[in-house]
């Protein structure tokens, strides 16, 4: 086969048809959606974003409390935040923290894809609305966060004392 827009005699590799089985993944990833996925599971974050984590965490201080109380805190945050945002800037605000949002299909066969599918900080939900949705993701975070008896406030990972000094 030969190159038309060169006009020349050199032929073109063969180039493969569609999308490399990776590169539909990656679209059905991106795409996001309960149809869009072979299982009817919602795929986890890749490890790409793990890598980035893992490299940004490697320039923060040395002294901090372990990654699972900082995970904690993150997650009560941003349910306090979302439960204090006005319903109508939700949707922003949950952009906003990184979250994603998938709108149900406009042909949905099934009833799982007829619901709204809401994805943050490892916790997915679904509505049939998509405030239903943010509302659900609110009650799932703020159930995961462990707390005090008696005031409950969020444990927290310094046990009452101030994080070690930074070194040099």
């Amino acid at each position: 086969m030969t190159n038309p827009i060169s006009h020349g005699s050199a032929p073109m590799a063969d180039a493969p048809r569609g999308l490399r089985p990776s590169e539909v993944n990656e679209h059905l990833r991106r795409v996001g959606g309960l149809r869009g996925v072979a299982n009817t599971e919602v795929s986890h974050h890749t490890v790409g974003a793990d890598l980035a984590r893992a490299d940004q965490s490697s320039k923060l201080p040395t002294a901090r409390a372990s990654s699972t109380a900082i995970n904690t805190l993150t997650l009560y945050a941003a349910a306090e935040t979302l439960r204090a945002t006005p319903m109508h800037q939700r949707s922003e605000q949950f952009a906003d923290l990184g979250g994603c949002i998938a709108a149900p299909m406009s042909d949905a066969w099934v009833y799982d894809e007829a619901l709204w599918l809401v994805d943050l900080m490892g916790i997915q939900s679904t509505g049939t609305s998509r405030q239903s949705a943010l509302s659900h993701w609110i009650k799932i975070a703020s159930a995961r966060v462990s707390c005090r008896a008696s005031d409950g406030r969020p444990d927290c990972p310094y046990n009452g004392q101030p994080p070690a000094p930074a070194t040099r």
